[in-house]
């Protein structure tokens, strides 16, 4: 089982490099990301955009080596990034957003005909490295960043989504925690609601291949402490290897609070598509960047 985001660099290094397709080649923390992927043996860069400049992004970083850049995608227009990348992945690799608006990039990547879509939902799933403890371990967080306020059939999708990244972590039968404001059922309170029927149907056999209890407080999810304080009794409270959020706004901030608050290292990625898709805010930087690649790689295979 991979456990941090080193471990995970130290085991994609002794495979195939894999193709890392930014679209908008020239974002600066982009570049710098996929470079050092490429110094840890596990990406290279195909650059898509106006050669011009990324060249000069690559002139103002200094990197005169350009030996981690496998090629360079020309495009005349901004609105041809998007579309030209989506073409690129398609011979192999996975997508990075660089200097491109989301909406553009997500417009090529669901078109119908040309794009990435498939039969499944789309969903973000955010990896942070918990290291509260002596011995750190990787948790995912989803969907903080694609569906808005997903229904019962979108939140099956979801957790199956998380899964299946789990499962390519090492982590089998992950414990899934359906996080709450309280720990039980409330008819004025939705997301209880919901968490109770999804309970349900994981102990009926109709999520398998993981455990699933909520509604659960994030204290009672991940704090063994709190839940032996509250009288908990539950194969997932305080040992979970999934959270899941009820809407975009709560796995929103408690993202952003695990970024900005405890400084945990984390990645994070879009999956559901042909490919693993990179979709990182504006304001990441290269080193969040680095481990999304390394999530999508590994995800990739």
């Amino acid at each position: 089982m991979i456990t941090s985001f080193k471990q995970l660099f130290q085991q994609l290094s002794k495979e195939e490099r894999q193709r890392v397709v930014v679209a908008g080649g020239e974002d600066l923390e982009a570049l710098k990301a996929v470079k050092i992927s490429y110094e840890y043996g596990f990406g290279e860069a195909v650059l898509v955009g106006k050669v011009e400049a990324i060249e000069n992004s690559l002139e103002k970083l200094g990197y005169h080596d350009r030996s981690f850049v496998r090629g360079i995608v020309s495009v005349n227009h901004e609105d041809e990034k998007g579309p030209v990348a989506v073409s690129e992945v398609k011979k192999g690799g996975i997508l990075l957003k660089g200097k491109i608006k989301t909406a553009s990039l997500l417009k090529a990547v669901l078109n119908k005909e040309q794009g990435l879509r498939t039969e499944n939902y789309m969903s973000n799933v955010f990896i942070f490295e918990d290291q509260r403890e002596k011995e750190s371990h990787l948790v995912l967080l989803s969907d903080g960043g694609v569906n808005i306020k997903p229904d019962l059939k979108a939140m099956v999708s979801i957790i199956n989504n998380a899964v299946v990244v789990a499962n390519k972590l090492g982590i089998e039968n992950p414990r899934v925690a359906l996080l709450a404001a309280i720990e039980e059922v409330n008819p004025d309170m939705e997301e209880t609601l919901q968490a109770g029927i999804l309970s349900k149907m994981n102990q009926r056999g109709q999520i398998p291949g993981c455990l699933i209890d909520g509604p659960l407080a994030l204290d009672n999810a991940i704090s063994e402490f709190a839940v032996k304080k509250k009288g908990i009794e539950s194969q997932v409270a305080g040992r979970a290897d999934i959270l899941i959020v009820p809407n975009i706004v709560c796995g929103n901030v408690l993202g952003k609070s695990i970024i900005y608050y405890a400084g945990f290292p984390q990645g994070n990625l879009v999956v559901g598509a042909k490919v693993p898709i990179m979709i990182p805010s504006r304001a990441d930087k290269s080193e969040a960047k680095l481990n999304s690649i390394a999530l999508s790689i590994l995800c990739s295979r």
